[in-house]
C-alpha cells in the first residue's frame, strides 16, 4: 500500500510531462482557378533603328549609270548620270527620299542616210555634233525623289513597294544647232534606269530580318526573370500582334500586342517553350495592365510567418508556452493548415486551421475562422485542457496579420530592374513597374496563389 502511494505521484508527474503529439490531419485542397485562365494583354512600343540598314542600302545601289542609242538617221546620243548620296527621310507611313544628281549628254544628228556603200547606212552630209553638260561644260543638275511603302506580312517579312515620284531637271538641255530639246530624251532614258533601282531598293529593304530579333524577344520572355528573394517571374507569351508601321528620323515605330499569362513562383519551373507564332490582328492598348498570379510556396511563407511567431511566449493562467516554429503544413479543403511546435509548461505540436482573408483596401492578410484541428482538440482535452481556450487562438489570430505592401513595393522595384536590360545584341528592353496590387487569394496544394493587378510600361529597341 505504501508502495502504491509512492508510485502514484510519479505516474502523475510522468503523465503531466507527456509531449503533445496529435495525429497529423489528412490534407486536401479544393482546386483553385488555373493560371491558364488569367490571360492579359501586354502592349510593347517597339522602335527599330534602320540607320545601318539604310546605309547598307545606299552603299549597295549604283552610284552612276550610262547608256546610248545609235541611229543612222535622226538623233543618236550617249548619256551618263551620277547620283549623290541618298537622303532618306520619313513621312508617317512612307519612306521618302530625294537624290541629287547630274548628267552629261552627247548627241549627233544626221538628216538623211543611204546604204549605197555601207549596209549600216551612211549619212549623206557631215553629222552635226552637240553636247550638254560635257566638253568642259558643267554637268546638268537633276533631283530625283522616291517613296517606299513598307508593310510586314504575318510571317514577319518586310513588304516594300517603291515608286519614282519626282524627276526634275534644273538646267534644261536645248540643242539649238538643230533645234532639239534633249530634256525629254534625258528624262526618258535616265528615268528608266532610276525605275530599275526601285527593285533594288525593295530587295534591300525586304532583306531586313526583323523576325530574328522578335524570335529572340519571344525566347527571352519565356525565360524566368529572377526577382530577388521572391523567386521568378514568368511572362508566358501566348500570341503576338503588330500595329502598322510609322516612320520617324530613320526609325520604324510600331506596337507589339501580346497575350500573356504571367505569374511569379518562389520555385523554378520547367515550362514548355513555344516558337514565335504568326501575327494576329492588332488591337491597341496602353502600357500593360496584367492579371498576374504569384505562386508563393508554403515553405517560403513559413519563413515569413516565423518572423512573427518564432520565440513568441503565450502566458495562459501562469502556464507558459514558447513557440519554436509556426509552419504552414498544407491545406484542408478551403482552409490553411498550420503546424505549431512549442516548449515550456508543455512541449509538443498542435495543428490549427484557418482561412486567409485579404483586405483589399489595406493590402493585409488575416486569418479567419482560426481553430484547433479535430485531432488536436481531442488530445488537448485529455492532456492539457488549459491550452484549449479561445485566448491562445485570439493571440495567434492577432499576430497572424501580414502587411503585403512592403513585399509588393520591394517586388515592384525588383521587377522594374529586370525590365531594364539587354535581351540580346542589338535588342534592349526598357520598362517600369508602376503599380502592383493584390486582388484575390487562392489555396493550392503547395502554393498560396496571390492574384495581383500589375501595371507598368515596357518598350523594346531594335538596332
Amino acid at each position: 500500500m505504501r508502495y502504491l502511494f509512492f508510485i502514484f505521484p510519479v505516474i502523475l508527474i510522468l503523465f503531466s510531462c507527456k509531449t503533445i503529439e496529435p495525429v497529423a490531419p489528412i490534407q486536401s485542397v479544393i482546386a483553385p482557378p488555373t493560371i491558364n485562365n488569367v490571360v492579359s494583354t501586354l502592349n510593347i512600343p517597339v522602335q527599330i533603328d534602320l540607320k545601318k540598314q539604310l546605309k547598307s542600302t545606299e552603299e549597295s545601289l549604283p552610284k552612276s549609270f550610262e547608256g546610248k542609242e545609235e541611229h543612222c538617221e535622226g538623233v543618236s546620243f550617249y548619256y551618263k548620270f551620277i547620283r549623290e548620296p541618298i537622303d532618306f527621310k520619313f513621312k508617317n507611313t512612307e519612306l521618302y527620299y530625294e537624290v541629287d544628281g547630274k548628267f552629261e549628254l552627247k548627241l549627233n544628228y544626221c538628216p538623211k542616210c543611204h546604204d549605197l556603200w555601207d549596209k549600216n547606212g551612211t549619212c549623206t552630209v557631215p553629222r552635226v555634233y552637240a553636247s550638254c553638260g560635257s566638253n568642259g561644260e558643267p554637268m546638268r543638275k537633276v533631283t530625283v525623289a522616291y517613296s517606299t511603302k513598307i508593310d510586314i506580312s504575318p510571317s514577319y517579312k518586310f513588304k516594300s513597294e517603291t515608286d519614282l515620284k519626282k524627276f526634275e531637271i534644273h538646267d534644261p538641255c536645248e540643242i539649238t544647232v538643230f533645234k532639239y530639246d534633249a530634256t525629254t530624251q534625258v528624262k526618258k532614258q535616265v528615268k528608266s534606269q532610276l525605275e530599275k533601282l526601285e527593285t533594288d531598293i525593295d530587295k534591300q529593304i525586304e532583306s531586313i530580318d526583323i523576325k530574328k530579333s522578335l524570335e529572340e524577344v519571344w525566347v527571352e520572355l519565356q525565360k524566368p526573370m529572377a526577382i530577388g528573394n521572391y523567386g521568378y517571374l514568368y511572362i508566358q507569351p501566348k500570341s503576338i500582334a503588330m500595329s502598322d508601321l510609322k516612320f520617324e528620323n530613320q526609325k520604324v515605330n510600331l506596337d507589339l500586342s501580346m497575350n500573356v499569362a504571367p505569374f511569379v513562383s518562389t520555385d523554378p519551373r520547367d515550362l514548355k517553350k513555344t516558337t514565335l507564332p504568326n501575327l494576329e490582328p492588332f488591337k491597341k492598348s496602353e502600357g500593360f495592365d496584367l492579371a498576374m498570379d504569384i505562386h508563393a510556396s508554403y515553405d517560403s511563407l513559413t519563413s515569413y510567418i516565423n518572423q512573427s511567431f518564432k520565440g513568441k511566449i503565450f502566458d495562459l493562467n501562469g502556464k507558459k508556452i514558447v513557440v519554436k516554429e509556426m509552419k504552414i503544413d498544407g491545406t484542408q479543403d478551403s482552409k490553411m493548415l498550420f503546424k505549431m511546435t512549442f516548449e515550456g509548461s508543455k512541449k509538443g505540436t498542435v495543428y490549427l486551421t484557418g482561412i486567409p482573408v485579404l483586405d483589399v483596401e489595406t493590402q493585409k492578410v488575416f486569418m479567419d475562422q482560426l481553430d484547433f484541428d479535430v485531432e488536436t482538440k481531442s488530445l488537448l482535452l485529455k492532456t492539457a485542457k488549459w491550452m484549449f481556450s479561445d485566448r491562445i487562438l485570439d493571440e495567434i489570430k492577432k499576430n497572424a496579420v501580414f502587411d503585403l505592401i512592403p513585399m509588393l513595393e520591394d517586388s515592384k522595384k525588383t521587377i522594374g530592374k529586370q525590365l531594364n536590360s539587354d535581351i540580346s545584341k542589338g535588342v534592349s528592353m526598357n520598362g517600369k513597374a508602376n503599380d502592383l496590387t493584390v486582388k484575390e487569394l487562392f489555396l493550392g496544394s503547395k502554393y498560396l496563389i496571390i492574384r495581383t493587378n500589375f501595371k507598368g510600361d515596357l518598350k523594346l529597341k531594335i538596332e
